[in-house]
């Protein structure tokens, strides 16, 4: 085998296996919070930057149709992901308002934010954080390193810690904690 990729694969099993060690608690409950949110009639609203942009909406369309079974739909929505509003705030020198204008448009009244950030001091998450916060909404972060992420100062109640600033193990795992959080909602919810 190529030394660079069982190199790779050792690297990813490391935090792979430190993760499911030292995050499964706080995985659990943000998953046991998000069941009962579902339940209530609320929304996940999920944000990332960044590469990680894209596994915040492929989480969201986890949510919204399905995982791994046949089930109601959860309703979760990424925030950024609407390509004509970005490309509008961005011409018009306001991208660092983006998330904070679809959040607005969703209007949700109840709802929790997931955060994917990989430590970039990215001014549209901020500008987020500070209307959920504002808005009284728990916020939830998936970060490369709690303790120095740049958004350690904004109020968040769980965050789930990859332990790495690689971008390509950086993206393994935030798709592995995302796979499991939904299993782990859907199993809340549904039995399965």
């Amino acid at each position: 085998m190529n030394q660079r990729i069982s190199a790779a694969c050792q690297q990813t099993i490391g935090l792979l296996e430190r993760f499911s060690r030292e995050q499964s608690h706080e995985l659990v409950l943000l998953a046991k919070r998000l069941a009962a949110l579902f339940a209530e009639g609320g929304h996940l609203l999920i944000a990332g930057n960044g590469v990680l942009q894209p596994v915040a909406q492929q989480l969201a369309s986890q949510f919204a149709f399905r995982l791994s079974f046949d089930r109601p739909v959860l309703p979760a929505v990424c925030l950024g992901s609407d390509a004509i509003l970005n490309g509008q705030m961005l011409a018009a020198e306001e991208y660092g308002q983006h998330l904070v204008r679809h959040y607005r448009a969703i209007a949700s009244e109840q709802h929790l934010l997931l955060l994917y950030n990989d430590g970039s001091d990215a001014l549209a998450l901020k500008n987020l954080c500070e209307e959920v916060v504002e808005n009284e909404q728990g916020i939830a972060l998936i970060s490369y390193d709690c303790l120095k992420d740049p958004l350690k100062s904004v109020d968040i109640d769980i965050c789930l810690n990859l332990a790495t600033t690689s971008t390509p193990r950086q993206l393994e795992l935030s798709q592995f904690a995302g796979h499991i959080l939904c299993e782990l909602v859907e199993a809340e919810l549904f039995g399965r």
